[in-house]
C-alpha cells in the first residue's frame, strides 16, 4: 500500500503517456532508496521500460538513467558521483540531491551529507519551492559533520517552512540525542508524531526507533 502512495504520481504520469522516460526513470531512483534486493529488480524493470523513450527524452533525463543504471549495478559510489555531475549541471533538481543524499546516508559519507547540500544550497531560497526540505537535509548533514547548532537551527527552520519536514525532524533529533538531551528529545518527537508517524511515511519507523532510544536513554 505504501508503495502505491509514493508511486501514485509518476504512475498516474505514465498513464497519460507511456512514453514519459523520465518518470520512469525516477520510479527506478526511488525504488533503489529502499535499499532492498527485491525492489532492484524493479528498478532495473523500470529503466528496461524507459530504454525506448530515453533515445527522445533530454539530456537531463538520460543523464539520470545513467545514474540509476550504476545504482541498479550495485555501483553506489559511481552512481552517486553520477547523480553529483546532475547537480553541477541541474543545482534544483530535487530528485538528483535527496536519492544521492541517502545515499551518502546509507554509504557512511557524512561529509557529502553536509557537502553536497551545501554545494547547492545557494541556487535555491524560499521562493523555490522545496527549499524547505532542502533545509533539512542540510541539518541532516551539518549534524552528522558534529556541527550541532547550525544542524538545529536550519532543521528548525526548515519546519518554520514545512512543518510535515520529517528528515528535519530527524535531523534535530539527533542534534538533541547526540547533546544527551533526553527528556527534550521525548518531548520533541511526541509533538510532532502527526508529522513523522503519519501512514503514508516511509520514515517513521526510523523516527520511531529514535523515540524508543530516548526512553531506554532514560530508564
Amino acid at each position: 500500500q505504501l508503495l502505491k502512495l509514493e508511486f501514485a504520481p509518476l504512475d498516474e504520469a505514465l498513464g497519460v503517456d507511456p512514453a514519459f522516460a523520465g518518470a520512469r526513470v525516477a520510479k527506478a531512483l526511488v525504488l533503489m532508496t529502499f535499499f532492498e534486493r527485491r525492489f532492484a529488480k524493479d528498478a532495473r524493470a523500470a529503466l528496461e521500460a524507459a530504454g525506448p523513450s530515453l533515445a527522445r527524452a533530454s539530456a537531463r533525463e538520460q543523464a539520470l538513467a545513467r545514474a540509476a543504471g550504476r545504482l541498479v549495478d550495485g555501483d553506489w559510489h559511481g552512481g552517486t558521483a553520477a547523480l553529483d555531475r546532475v547537480l553541477v549541471e541541474y543545482p534544483r533538481d530535487a530528485l538528483a540531491l535527496q536519492v544521492a543524499h541517502v545515499m551518502d546516508f546509507f554509504r557512511g559519507d557524512s561529509l557529502n551529507l553536509r557537502n553536497r547540500v551545501a554545494r547547492v544550497l545557494p541556487h535555491w531560497s524560499e521562493a523555490v519551492p522545496g527549499y524547505a526540505y532542502v533545509l533539512g537535509m542540510h541539518a541532516f548533514g551539518l549534524e552528522e559533520c558534529n556541527q550541532y547548532p547550525e544542524a538545529e537551527h536550519a532543521g528548525r527552520r526548515a519546519l518554520d517552512l514545512a512543518a510535515d519536514d520529517s528528515w528535519a525532524i530527524h535531523a534535530v533529533t539527533h542534534v538533541m540525542e547526540m547533546q544527551g538531551r533526553i527528556d527534550e528529545g521525548i518531548a520533541w518527537l511526541d509533538r510532532r508524531r502527526d508529522a513523522w508517524g503519519a501512514a503514508d511515511n516511509g520514515f517513521a519507523f526510523h523516527n520511531a526507533w529514535h523515540l524508543a532510544l530516548f526512553h531506554l536513554d532514560r530508564a
